[in-house]
């Protein structure tokens, strides 16, 4: 039998003029949905080749969710006060669009854009450039407009809003969640700060709001995000609430439903559990894909790196742990015990038809004590790539 050298989810076609052979991406089936229920999760897993023992612990780790479906739509034809996702947010008549203060770190945060517009623009004029000349201009100058944002008090992004009254009448809703007002979710999207960083904090706002709907005030966007060319403007989509079982990702620490990774006698091996569980997974698809359920409340999140709750730990603890040194420091180490206290909150992931995150995913993380108490200032955000 010939084997392919071709890698996987590529086809080899026949060959061009030039004698070389050319790669078709093969069709990949849209993502499944999660399971419904710990029964149908379970049957999953057994039919997946899965041992009994391990199909029971991995039931019993699953957690509830809330997957959000949006639906585009015009902002008139949502109400006032509905889960929405982009679009307009609803707050009380008094209070204005959230904006952040400057970054902390705002001069060196302003140099290393003023760094990258300078690098841009000598890029627009070199022979062979993979930027056309037109991009690369247009590239430092959204660099040289960065500085000058973070150096500023700047309006957050408006991603979404969730009808908590109404959401938590759907099985799946985190119980640690109020069961009145609103939760709106603000960030600097367009800045998109590194969640290992300290000064990230500066770029989230999570309200809570309790206003009666009559008080509610459909707030006009700010000048500045108006005239903001890079996206950090989504179209309105409302939200159906849909519940689902979620599945432990390998990479959380408290995963031993089996042993896995390089400290497992059968790492590699094509038969083990820990492939047949990676290749299950990877059914569901991640929240950067097209064509998934990629919003979600609560739950297990689908990460596209690992060690978010880490990082969650550390920086929201004044530590910067952009570096693997970082994580080896005493302080570290007694931090590192708890991080497993961090929980999705939510998670925001592609969707096209709003213009959201084309290439990547945000997770907003809250320890449950935080939640159960309303302290939504302490949440942390999350972006990654793949």
């Amino acid at each position: 039998m010939s084997t392919c050298w071709c890698s996987p989810g590529w086809r080899r076609r026949s060959s061009n003029r030039t004698g070389l052979p050319t790669l078709d991406p093969i069709p990949q089936p849209p993502p499944l949905a999660w399971p419904d229920s710990r029964e149908t999760l379970q049957s999953s897993l057994t039919e997946a080749g899965l041992a009994p023992a391990s199909v029971a612990r991995l039931a019993e780790q699953a957690r509830p969710a809330l997957v959000l479906e949006t639906t585009p739509c015009e902002e008139s034809r949502i109400p006032l006060g509905a889960s929405k996702i982009g679009g307009l947010p609803d707050l009380p008549d008094a209070m204005a669009w959230p904006e952040r203060p400057p970054y902390g770190d705002a001069a060196e945060r302003a140099q290393n854009h003023l760094g990258e517009a300078d690098r841009l623009a000598s890029e627009a004029t070199r022979p062979g450039s993979w930027l056309t000349p037109e991009h690369a201009r247009e590239a430092s100058r959204e660099q040289s407009e960065l500085a000058a944002a973070v150096s500023s008090a700047f309006p957050l992004a408006f991603v979404a809003q969730l009808d908590l009254a109404s959401l938590s009448r759907t099985p799946g809703f985190p119980a640690a969640l109020p069961h009145q007002g609103r939760l709106l979710l603000f960030c600097d999207y367009w800045a998109k700060p590194k969640p290992y960083d300290p000064h990230a904090a500066t770029g989230l706002r999570l309200v809570w709001d309790k206003t009666p709907v009559e008080r509610l005030e459909r707030k006009a966007e700010p000048a500045a995000l108006a005239q903001e060319r890079w996206s950090s403007r989504f179209k309105p989509a409302a939200v159906v609430a849909r519940p689902v079982v979620t599945a432990i990702p390998p990479s959380d620490r408290g995963f031993d439903a089996f042993p896995h990774g390089e400290e497992a006698s059968t790492f590699w091996d094509e038969d083990s559990e820990e492939i047949r569980y990676e290749t299950w997974l990877g059914r569901y698809g991640t929240p950067d894909g097209r064509g998934g359920a990629n919003h979600q409340l609560g739950g297990w999140p689908r990460p596209l790196q690992n060690g978010m709750q880490a990082q969650a730990q550390l920086a929201s603890h004044g530590i910067f742990c952009g570096t693997g040194e970082a994580y080896a420091t005493t302080e570290a180490r007694r931090l590192l015990r708890t991080a497993d206290r961090w929980r999705l909150l939510l998670q925001i992931g592609r969707d096209d038809a709003l213009g959201l995150l084309p290439s990547g995913a945000l997770y907003i993380l809250m320890r449950e004590h935080d939640m159960r108490i309303r302290a939504f200032d302490r949440a942390w955000m999350v972006f990654q790539k793949p």
